[in-house]
């Protein structure tokens, strides 16, 4: 697939080293020299420098074989006008990246259907829902809902009280025998992820990510070493478009939600706007006026102003100070090794927020991906079509690749099973499955006709 994508910032760079890694044609656009030798520098794709705008380096990018153009600029304009001139050039889908307030409302809706733009992505509405999905699974660093919410996709590390340390997964399995409410699907221990087996055993520290149900989530958790508790009490640091999202929906779920702004007049604004959040105006680093409003007595704290550095300090200084969860939004991932270090519990990046949702619309039949800031293992959601070879096929006798795991099957009544050597895939179930990027097209060929 020969893949467009204009815009080298965050956004655009992980999509580029996704989809280059699948072996898709990848061409970005970036207007800023230095941006675009730095990742042609990095990454094994085509760059060309110039404005999306103007035809002709839409036609030096190769507009006319492109199967898709993505938009994810800062600038709505720029990513608005490129999908335009893209579906005047034939270009069958288009993504455009939309951080315009308005433009994402009713106001937008015409404007968009001129434009003729096929999905629209909001980094900011993005990073929010994963920040609530976090809020909703305490103790969980990542949390994916997969195939309509009915599986969810948890990331934890391991506990010290785990009853699984020592045991390898072989072991682990047999004492949920015959069904299994859970799988692993990846570990990462050392900076190094696996895709692992039956002979993987569990240490405390790990990292793991599990594919589980939703009615086990809280058991799955507490065999995991991990206290859950509700998050009565909130914290919101920055009350941008991020913060202000999430303050807004905790406090309409009953949580009492005080957030922080230094600004003042988007304070003021804020106070008028979210009548039961208590607005404070002040510097979120300044750790007298985080005592001053009980940060200590939080239960969960989310750091999600624009600047990394604060963020990761106030979070460093919640979790000093108390016994809360602590969420830093980055948009910097060299921090990332911090974050770990000063023992704050979740990192989001808008980066990955909004690639998941690009990803989805460029696979097609794909109803849910999740990729992580720190490993290209993905899981994504794939439908068992008609005359595909899985049709009929026990698990066990497909022959996957050794870098592929498949998780779970919903069956087309909703009804979901984790998979196991003799599950039967029948035409129309959808297959939750790990993969590395290289792995992908070969797992898709197994569930395609």
């Amino acid at each position: 697939m020969h893949v467009i994508i204009v815009g080298a910032g965050e956004v655009g760079w992980y999509l580029a080293q996704r989809l280059g890694a699948e072996g898709n044609d990848v061409v970005v656009v970036e207007q800023d020299e230095a941006i675009a030798a730095a990742i042609g520098a990095e990454l094994d794709v085509q760059v060309v420098v110039g404005s999306a705008t103007v035809p002709s380096t839409l036609r030096i990018a190769g507009i006319e074989k492109a199967d898709l153009l993505a938009g994810v600029t800062q600038n709505d304009e720029v990513n608005l006008l490129a999908s335009l001139l893209a579906k005047e050039y034939g270009v069958e889908q288009t993504v455009v990246r939309i951080q315009t307030e308005e433009l994402r409302g009713p106001l937008g809706e015409r404007l968009m259907e001129v434009m003729r733009a096929d999905v629209v992505i909001d980094p900011d509405a993005d990073t929010a829902d994963e920040i609530l999905e976090l809020a909703h699974v305490s103790g969980a660093d990542e949390v994916y809902p997969m195939a309509g919410g009915e599986l969810i996709l948890l990331g934890v590390t391991v506990g010290g009280a785990s009853s699984f340390i020592g045991l390898d997964l072989a072991q682990i399995g047999e004492s949920f025998e015959p069904e299994w409410p859970f799988l692993f699907g990846a570990v990462t221990r050392d900076g190094e992820t696996v895709i692992p087996r039956g002979d993987q055993v569990i240490e405390a520290g790990d990292h793991v990510r599990i594919l589980t149900t939703r009615a086990a989530r809280g058991q799955i958790l507490g065999l995991l070493g991990v206290s859950v508790h509700q998050a009565r009490r909130v914290m919101v640091l920055g009350g941008g478009a991020v913060g202000s999202r999430v303050a807004e929906r905790l406090q309409s779920e009953g949580a009492t939600v005080v957030l922080v702004e230094n600004d003042a007049s988007r304070a003021k604004a804020l106070s008028e706007r979210l009548s039961r959040v208590t607005i404070i105006h002040g510097d979120i680093t300044d750790t007298e006026l985080l005592l001053e409003e009980s940060v200590s007595g939080m239960d969960l704290v989310i750091a999600a102003t624009g600047d990394d550095a604060s963020n990761v300090l106030a979070c460093a200084y919640a979790a000093v100070e108390g016994n809360a969860f602590t969420v830093a939004v980055l948009h910097r991932l060299a921090l990332l090794p911090l974050v770990r270090q000063l023992g704050i519990d979740a990192a989001l990046s808008p980066r990955t927020a909004s690639a998941n949702a690009v990803l989805r619309s460029i696979r097609g039949g794909t109803a849910s991906v999740a990729t992580f800031l720190e490993s290209d293992v993905e899981v994504n959601e794939f439908k068992v079509e008609a005359g595909s070879r899985a049709v009929g096929t026990r698990v066990a006798d497909l022959h996957l690749p050794h870098s592929v795991l498949l998780g779970a099957v919903i069956h087309p009544d909703g009804s979901t099973q984790i998979v196991r050597g003799r599950t039967v895939f029948e035409s129309g179930d959808s297959v939750v499955l790990f993969s590395r990027p290289d792995s992908l097209s070969a797992a898709r060929k197994v569930f395609s006709a």
